[in-house]
């Protein structure tokens, strides 16, 4: 569990996403909401390490037990208001745990996020999570005007803004 830890902090992007699915498969259901408790505290000043990767290990020890993050799922919303935080990470923990926040705001909450910031990432993910929570994602697509780097689940892949749109089209996520 350590070393998964380690890598949330990683410089490499990659890194990140794959240590949070492996905390979430390491992270024994006993022990999912301690994790989770750890893993906001390390998105403060107070733990003088601030973490990069820690909303990825939220949402993927999260989407591993629902049941725990169902507690947390509002917390979790609203650090998209935090500016400190990697919203675009945010966002995709919301797309991984979707089934969750369908009787949220979260639909209307990344769209009022996507209408204020200018990140093609946080872009990116919002648009996917919009659509996978039923919503309609064309005015957050249309904001995407550059090309943006993605983890698709196995690696991150570079799409420009065209090739993003046929992405979202084709609804793989």
């Amino acid at each position: 569990m350590r070393n998964a830890f380690r890598y949330l902090y990683s410089a490499e992007e990659l890194l990140r996403f794959k240590a949070a699915e492996a905390l979430a498969v390491l992270c024994p259901k006993s022990n999912a909401r301690n994790y989770i408790l750890r893993l906001f505290w390390l998105l403060s000043d107070e733990s003088g390490a601030y973490c990069i990767g820690s909303p990825l290990g939220i949402a993927e020890i999260g989407r591993k037990n629902p049941d725990i993050f169902e507690s947390f799922k509002i917390k979790f919303l609203y650090l998209l208001e935090n500016e400190e935080v990697e919203r675009s990470y945010v966002a995709y923990g919301i797309l991984r745990n979707a089934e969750i926040y369908f009787d949220t705001e979260a639909r209307f909450l990344l769209e009022k996020k996507a209408l204020e910031l200018n990140d093609q990432k946080f872009l990116a993910y919002s648009a996917l999570a919009i659509q996978k929570l039923g919503g309609d994602a064309s005015n957050v697509v249309k904001r995407i005007s550059s090309a943006v780097k993605i983890y698709n689940g196995t690696d991150l892949v570079e799409l420009d803004a065209e090739a993003f749109r046929d992405f979202i089209k084709s609804n793989i996520f």
